[in-house]
């Protein structure tokens, strides 16, 4: 039984042709969704922004542990403190990178 749905054609270059297709493939789409997502205006999310979202919750879970450690450490004794001094340059290391990967974005 033929499909009731509509096609739509565009005509397109040999070198926009291979750009859409990238791009479809980044956003791990097949083209004709592709092309309909784009053109309904839906919101499309490529395969790296979703990486880099789980990279920063990761890291955004790194800091919270991180920050649970040093509230022990430092409630517990003094004993720990070179460990906390050396914990908080690491925090801080952790947060330069989450900024980096931030302004990527």
């Amino acid at each position: 039984m033929p499909s009731k749905k509509k096609v739509i054609k565009a005509y397109v270059s040999d070198k926009e042709y291979k750009k859409i297709c990238g791009t479809a493939k980044q956003c791990n789409l097949s083209l004709s969704a592709f092309a309909k997502a784009v053109t309904l205006g839906h919101e499309i999310k490529s395969r790296e922004d979703q990486q880099a979202r789980r990279e920063l919750l990761k890291m955004s879970a790194n800091l919270g542990r991180l920050g649970g450690l040093l509230k022990m450490w430092i409630l517990d004794d003094d004993e720990h403190r070179p460990d906390v001094e050396k914990l908080l340059v690491d925090l801080r290391k952790q947060q330069k990178t989450m900024y980096e990967k931030v302004r990527e974005l």
